[in-house]
C-alpha cells in the first residue's frame, strides 16, 4: 500500500463520482454568464456563506487578490498578519495587482486582537497611506490550521467597521473552521465583507475557489477576474 501523502491537503484527488459528474455537467459560457453549472455553484456558495453573490475563480490566490482589488485603490494600506497566505505565498500580488501596501498586525499563530489592529490604523493625514482593509485568514495555514476564536473575530470585525474599514476573510479552509467550531459557515462569514473559499483542498476538487460578498463588490470582482484572465468558458467541468 503506498504511503499517505501528507505534504498538503492540496494533493487531494477527485473521486470517481466527481469525475463522472464533471463529464455529465451541463455547460454554457461563463464569460457570457450563462454557464448553468457554474451559476449553480456560485449560488450555492453564496447561500452557504450568507452573501449576495459569489464568483468562481481558478485559484485561492486569485480569489484573495480579486477581493483586495475590489475593495481598495492604489496607494491604500491593508492590515494583515505577517504569516498570512496573502502576504507569504501570493508572490507580492497585492502590490503588483492592487498597488497597495501591507501593515503587519502581530498575533499568536495568525490571530490578532481588535486593539492591536486598531492601533495600526493610519490617521487621516496626507503623509500616510489610507488604511482601507483588514484581512484575516481562517483557518490560519502557517498558524498550524488555527481557527479564529469567534469572540476575537467578532471584535476585530466590529472594530474595523467602526473605523470605516472593510474586512476580507481568506477562508480557503473555512470548511475546517466550520467543522471545528460547529458554527454555520454563514455565521463565520458574517464577520467579513468578502470571503474566499477553496475547493481544491479538503473537498478534493481539481481546480477552483469562490469569492463571495455583496452584489456591488461582486460586480467589481467579476471585472477584475476578467482583467486577470480568470474568466473561463465551459468551466462547469471544473
Amino acid at each position: 500500500m503506498p504511503p499517505i501523502d501528507l505534504r498538503s491537503d492540496t494533493v487531494t484527488q477527485p473521486t470517481p463520482a466527481m469525475c463522472e459528474a464533471m463529464m455529465a455537467a451541463p455547460l454554457g459560457d461563463d464569460v457570457l454568464h450563462d454557464e448553468p453549472t457554474v451559476r449553480a455553484l456560485e449560488e450555492r456558495v453564496a447561500g452557504l456563506l450568507g452573501k449576495d453573490d459569489a464568483a468562481f475563480v481558478p485559484s485561492g490566490t486569485m480569489a484573495n487578490q480579486c477581493a483586495i482589488r475590489s475593495q481598495t485603490q492604489p496607494g491604500d494600506e491593508v492590515l494583515i498578519h505577517p504569516d498570512s497566505h496573502v502576504y507569504y505565498y501570493e508572490t507580492g500580488a497585492w502590490a503588483a495587482i492592487s498597488g497597495v501596501s501591507l501593515r503587519f498586525v502581530d498575533g499568536e499563530r495568525g490571530v490578532f486582537s481588535a486593539n492591536d489592529m486598531a492601533a495600526l490604523v493610519r490617521p487621516d493625514d496626507h503623509h500616510f497611506p489610507p488604511t482601507r482593509l483588514v484581512s484575516v485568514e481562517n483557518t490560519h495555514n502557517r498558524g498550524g490550521g488555527r481557527v479564529w476564536p469567534t469572540d476575537q473575530l467578532r471584535a476585530v470585525s466590529e472594530r474595523a467597521h467602526e473605523l470605516g474599514l472593510r474586512v476580507h476573510m481568506d477562508g480557503a479552509r473555512l470548511w475546517n473552521a466550520h467543522v471545528a467550531t460547529g458554527r454555520d459557515l454563514s455565521a463565520i462569514a458574517a464577520f467579513a465583507d468578502t470571503v474566499s473559499v477553496c475547493f481544491s483542498k479538503g473537498p478534493g476538487c481539481p481546480v477552483g475557489s469562490c469569492v463571495a460578498g455583496d452584489a456591488d463588490t461582486l460586480k467589481r470582482v467579476r471585472r477584475i477576474r476578467k482583467i486577470l484572465g480568470g474568466a473561463m468558458r465551459q468551466s462547469g467541468v471544473l
